[in-house]
């Protein structure tokens, strides 16, 4: 984090961005002369205002627009927000939650069973959460909308549905969904598969797991479509990720950054590809 807020004093955050996707993701990007789907991405994070795109990230600001967008229904559960580590009370929580930090990814924590919580793993978590607080995602990968969300944790109720719960992440070019991610856990190993909006596999990631059996299409697709199409309007792009569980469509997160904006498991061809149905402001 310190090298690249150093470096991007010196060579600028754009400059620095490039540098850094050659050197850890060993990938080329023009960010001067965007065409391909991460570099048009990545130039719209840098070059166009970012108030909204803070405020649909926070995990707990989005609700709102969730909310005003008429999808008030799809919205998990909240159990309680708080600022700080110490205001999370255990006692009063149900005994599956979870935790999440509202201004970054990866700061979540998944309680299937609160009796476990003992003394020493509450100190622990207490612990986890004032580093998640303490933490600046925004020089780390040089996603800058990050830097002006508040720095809060949220507590929801845990979902989970028989044989599992995929993660369906609908990317959005200009209010239209082009692809969808779907991310499944199976034991130690996470599968991610792509496909169109008519559910035909497309052969577009690498450098990742792909599951090699069918992946059932969902029964709510199209509404699933709709919702997010709708969160994405007007938007340049955007990610919508949805769950469905028992046949309820819940709201994830809004990522306008995905991958760190670098998409690294795409194909060059497929971002390529993808690029020219994302029209950004230079256009």
């Amino acid at each position: 984090m310190a090298w690249n807020y150093g470096m991007s004093k010196i060579f600028g955050i754009q400059r620095t961005k490039e540098i850094q996707t050659r050197i850890h993701f060993h990938k080329k990007i023009d960010l001067s002369c965007p065409r391909k789907l991460n570099e048009k991405i990545l130039w719209t994070e840098y070059n166009t205002d970012g108030k909204m795109r803070s405020l649909l990230t926070d995990k707990y600001e989005v609700r709102k627009f969730v909310e005003q967008k008429g999808y008030k229904d799809t919205l998990v559960p909240l159990l309680g927000v708080y600022d700080k580590a110490e205001e999370v009370s255990f006692d009063g929580l149900p005994k599956k939650f979870v935790l999440k930090a509202t201004h970054g990814c990866d700061m979540n924590y998944i309680c299937v069973d609160k009796n476990k919580l003992d003394k020493k793993e509450q100190r622990r978590l207490k612990k986890m959460m004032h580093f998640w607080l303490s933490f600046h995602i925004a020089y780390l990968s040089l996603e800058m909308h990050y830097r002006d969300i508040r720095r809060r944790i949220i507590c929801e109720e845990y979902i989970e549905a028989e044989g599992g719960l995929p993660d369906y992440k609908f990317h959005c070019s200009n209010g239209k969904v082009r692809f969808i991610l779907v991310c499944n856990q199976k034991g130690a190993k996470r599968y991610k598969n792509v496909f169109d909006r008519d559910w035909k596999e497309l052969d577009v990631v690498e450098g990742t797991e792909v599951d090699k059996n069918p992946v059932k299409r969902p029964d709510k697709l199209e509404e699933m479509i709709c919702m997010a199409e709708k969160l994405g309007e007007g938007i340049p792009f955007v990610r919508v990720d949805l769950y469905l569980a028992d046949e309820k469509i819940y709201f994830g997160e809004m990522t306008f950054t995905p991958a760190t904006g670098v998409l690294s498991h795409f194909k060059d061809a497929f971002l390529e590809e993808e690029g020219k149905y994302c029209v950004t402001e230079k256009e």
